[in-house]
C-alpha cells in the first residue's frame, strides 16, 4: 500500500494528497490541483503524515 501525506495549499487553502516516499522531506516544489499554485512543502498551513 502506498503511503499519502496530506497537504493545504497556501494560496486556495484546497487540501489534497502526496505520495509520502517520492515527495514528503524533498526539496520539491508541490503543484495544488485547484488553483495550480507551485509552493515549498513548509508553505502549507497543515501537513498530516
Amino acid at each position: 500500500m502506498a503511503r499519502i501525506f496530506n497537504v493545504v495549499c497556501p494560496h486556495c487553502k484546497g487540501k489534497f494528497q502526496c505520495d509520502y516516499q517520492d515527495l514528503r522531506h524533498k526539496k520539491i516544489k508541490l503543484l495544488c490541483p485547484y488553483c495550480q499554485t507551485e509552493f515549498d512543502q513548509e508553505e502549507s498551513p497543515l501537513i498530516e503524515e
